[in-house]
């Protein structure tokens, strides 16, 4: 009995053991299993906070170049209007029409380019959407870009190759304005006199585009590192961190084509050996018969009076438009830009959707346009998506289209809306008119309603 009194209780003794044995991996591994959470944890936060600082690094280096074009030519109009007899000459006249050109095209790229920011820091990661369109080389890419460089008064002229005069290419216009203009301004950092030349070629069958400079030329220890995100600065002020450079080669891997750096190219200038980067795109001129009446549309300005004519024939003669934003200075401005295209149009404009819900209760709105952030007196008030989720709860059928710097299309048709338009709102008649017909396709209006004939 003794004996087996011992042995129940080595058994038992055995069993407690093993359970509280269990119980100590089963706890070392729960242990081991959250430091591993951990660890990947502080490791996705340091990955997102590295991917915001790139995506923040990217924008402020992507904008600065346009705007600092816009605000040299904005301080030359300002000049040239305050004069004591502004624009009395053709000549100066023609100097203001230059900077406004340069005003423009400097700020549609920023717009274009914050519009699809959120996008940017997919291009290194090969997931980047392109758009890719039939694309004007000199018109749509090197103008454009010109117009970003050119300063007056500068001791060196940009100037413009492009041989043959056209050529059509499929590719994603805004990142290739990006590339050159990147290029084109990383050059003008360098060239003190000469010029700066923005080129295009077709070469075996491919479209090249180039930029080329008199400038000092890249020295040839740097060379293998051009393009790499964080290379030493070239300039002797050590300024940047070599996104631009880096970008470029991104884009350009992301549409498939080449960029290397031509190290055989003088720039003809004594004692000032230059440089010249070569992008090749890898697609042959694309041009049709379709495409080249499309380049001849763009180019006529009577054909693009008499499509606007008749696009804004197509309109109504009379309608009523609520144009709901609590920004005082854009809701003018889209208010005078819709009674500007037909004065015969009633605007009214709300700065809340509060406002906005009581309006709709005494006069009735064929469009509303409507704001996503809006502040009220009391603090913040209702969002656009809020509100129009209230104007389809009380029974208003108008034709409602949503207005957002973010993409919140999604956000509003949940909500009740018809259509979306991303900021800014479409100032010219030729963006205007579309839009306008677009929205009007979607609900019938009141049979009250007549259309010009």
């Amino acid at each position: 009995l003794f004996v087996w009194t011992i042995v129940i209780f080595a058994v038992f003794a055995f069993c407690i053991s093993c359970l509280l044995y269990c119980l100590l991996i089963q706890k070392q591994v729960h242990s081991e299993i959250r430091t591993e959470q951990t660890a990947l944890l502080i490791k996705n936060a340091r990955q997102a906070a590295l991917s915001e600082r790139a995506l923040n690094e990217f924008i402020a280096h992507e904008v600065r170049n346009p705007l600092s074009a816009a605000l040299s030519a904005c301080t030359f109009v300002k000049t040239a209007v305050y004069e004591s007899e502004p624009m009395n000459t053709e000549l100066a006249r023609q100097a203001v029409r230059d900077d406004v050109n340069i005003i423009e095209n400097s700020l549609r790229f920023i717009n274009e380019l914050l519009r699809s920011m959120l996008d940017i820091h997919k291009a290194e990661d090969k997931q980047m959407i392109l758009h890719i369109e039939t694309v004007d080389v000199r018109l749509d890419i090197l103008e454009p870009v010109k117009a970003m460089l050119y300063h007056r008064d500068e001791r060196f002229t940009v100037e413009i190759d492009c041989q043959p005069e056209r050529i059509l290419v499929e590719a994603d216009r805004l990142r290739l304005q990006q590339v050159i203009l990147n290029l084109g301004r990383n050059s003008t950092k360098f060239v003190d006199s000469g010029y700066v030349r923005l080129g295009a070629r077709v070469e075996d069958g491919n479209v090249c585009m180039f930029v080329e400079d008199s400038g000092p030329g890249v020295p040839i220890e740097k060379r293998n590192n051009l393009f790499c995100r964080f290379q030493e600065s070239l300039d002797s002020m050590a300024q940047g961190t070599g996104v631009g450079l880096n970008l470029c080669k991104s884009l350009i891997d992301l549409m498939q084509g080449d960029i290397w750096l031509d190290e055989s190219f003088d720039s003809g200038i004594k004692g000032r050996p230059g440089s010249r980067i070569v992008i090749d795109l890898k697609k042959s001129p694309t041009l049709s018969d379709a495409m080249e009446n499309s380049m001849l549309m763009r180019t006529s300005a009577l054909s693009e009076d008499v499509l606007l004519e008749e696009g804004l024939a197509s309109l109504p003669t009379s309608l009523n438009i609520l144009f709901v934003d609590d920004d005082r200075i854009l809701r003018k401005l889209g208010v005078r830009t819709l009674a500007k295209l037909t004065p015969s149009w009633n605007v009214r404009e709300a700065s809340t959707g509060e406002i906005a819900l009581q309006l709709v209760k005494t006069e009735r709105f064929d469009i509303i346009f409507m704001d996503q952030y809006m502040a009220s007196s009391s603090g913040q008030g209702l969002k656009g998506t809020e509100t129009v989720r209230a104007l389809r709860a009380e029974g208003v059928t108008s034709i409602i289209c949503g207005l957002s710097a973010n993409n919140l299309e999604d956000n509003f048709k949940a909500a009740g809306a018809d259509k979306f338009i991303l900021k800014p709102f479409p100032c010219k008649k030729d963006e205007l008119i579309p839009v306008l017909r677009s929205l009007l396709s979607t609900r019938p209006l009141s049979p009250s309603i007549d259309k010009i004939e």
